[in-house]
């Protein structure tokens, strides 16, 4: 009597949880694993709880930004301007705390897609393979070091005083070059977007095209370094 031995072990509600932060330190299995069994569910969740804790970490210190900010409009109202604005501070704050949480929610989902639209046209102009499902697979697993870099970052952000934040660039505290461009807010930012950090993630992705998209090497480094100068003009935008 022969038994019959599985080639492969029983797929585990947890499969997609362990591949996804098996990306940390094995990035090219984790992308076989995914481009043979997409899953992105898990990833999804920890994506997004890992927003939602840095943004609990930093809500002191963008909260007191906030309103450094509206101090900043004040000074440039009238007498009148100033008193209606005064008025509705109250409410202005109490919503500008529930706008943080709520966009935490939210910003992840608004990256993904981004992501997954740049990868599967990348893949497509190519010659890749070109599938919108597996561009999103890609987006939303990779975004782990992106997360774990804001959830460093904000940890870093909410050992300082609140009150030293007064600026967007208060808040990029992640070691980067962005010191170097003192009384350039828009370099400073943008030489932010390459922090260390920042650029593991982008090798991260170059694997996840190679493995799950079949694209060149030459195509998917590319494709990072485009998306990568979207990332950080789009920091420059934020920068005042």
């Amino acid at each position: 009597m022969s038994v019959e031995i599985p080639s492969e072990a029983p797929a585990s509600r947890f499969d997609g949880l362990i591949t996804y932060f098996s990306i940390l330190f094995s990035p090219k299995a984790a992308f076989d694993r995914l481009s043979r069994v997409p899953t992105w569910g898990w990833a999804a969740v920890i994506g997004t709880l890992l927003v939602v804790i840095a943004v609990i970490l930093f809500t002191p210190a963008q909260l007191h930004l906030t309103a450094a900010m509206q101090q900043k409009q004040l000074s440039q109202m009238s007498a009148d301007q100033q008193a209606a604005f005064k008025a509705n501070a109250a409410q202005i704050q109490a919503f500008s705390k529930i706008a943080i949480y709520v966009v935490s929610f939210i910003s992840p989902w608004f990256v993904w897609l981004v992501g997954a639209v740049i990868y599967l046209i990348a893949a497509a102009l190519s010659g890749g393979e070109a599938k919108f499902s597996k561009a999103w697979v890609l987006a939303v697993n990779a975004f782990v070091v992106w997360g774990i870099a804001g959830v460093i970052n904000a940890i870093i952000v909410s050992l300082r005083d609140p009150s030293t934040v007064n600026s967007p660039l208060d808040i990029m505290s992640l070691p980067s070059l962005a010191p170097l461009a003192q009384g350039s807010p828009k370099l400073a930012a943008f030489l932010f977007g390459y922090n260390p950090l920042y650029i593991w993630a982008y090798v991260v992705v170059a694997i996840g095209l190679e493995r799950m998209l079949k694209m060149s090497r030459t195509a998917a480094i590319v494709t990072v370094v485009v998306a990568s100068l979207i990332a950080a003009g789009f920091g420059t935008l934020q920068a005042k």
